[in-house]
């Protein structure tokens, strides 16, 4: 058989137009075949038409906004915990300052408790000291009133000279005797128990 270079010729056309298709599917079956990495930064021209054709860019590019979006919202949702965080130490903080303030106010008023314990310890054994000597002040009341009772009668009776000057020292022994409980009342007195 005898071909024909006439390619408008009725036989020969068909078997063109097979033998182009049939290239073309070869071409894009070895292209296919050569597309080995779906990286783009890898691989060349034929895996970056391979690439583009069946979506593994679009896919990656998609990928990678999601992760991005993910990490951007997880960011966004730390530096919010943060800031409730950094709320929280102030406000702990501010509990902390009132609490200090609260310890020094109670320590001031357990001074002052104290203080004035110790001064009432103080006036107690003042009254103490007091109530002794207006004790002694009574006894000696009495002696001296016992010994006014006695020389009274004394008085009363005419009695020699002799026995008027032991009067009278009698009298200033009293006298100084009244004065020392005048002392021992005015100083208790003084005192403001």
């Amino acid at each position: 058989m005898i071909y024909s270079l006439d390619l408008d010729a009725p036989m020969i056309r068909p078997t063109h137009y097979r033998l182009l298709r049939g290239m073309v599917i070869l071409c894009a079956t070895w292209l296919a075949g050569c597309a080995t990495n779906p990286d783009p930064h890898q691989g060349g021209f034929i895996n970056g038409i391979t690439g583009l054709a069946n979506g593994n860019y679009q896919r990656r590019i998609d990928e990678r906004e999601s992760v991005y979006h993910t990490e951007l919202s997880a960011g966004e949702q730390l530096r919010a915990q943060a800031q409730t965080l950094e709320q929280e130490r102030e406000a702990i903080r501010g509990e902390l300052n009132q609490a200090q303030s609260r310890l020094i106010t109670l320590e001031n008023r357990i001074k002052q408790a104290r203080a004035r314990l110790a001064s009432q310890k103080q006036q107690v054994a003042a009254a103490r000291a007091q109530q002794a000597r207006l004790a002694q002040a009574q006894t000696q009341l009495v002696q001296t009133k016992r010994q006014l009772a006695a020389i009274r009668p004394q008085v009363q009776k005419a009695a020699p000279a002799q026995s008027i000057d032991a009067l009278k020292q009698r009298s200033q022994a009293l006298q100084h005797e009244l004065n020392a409980i005048d002392d021992l009342v005015g100083s208790v007195a003084d005192s403001g128990l």
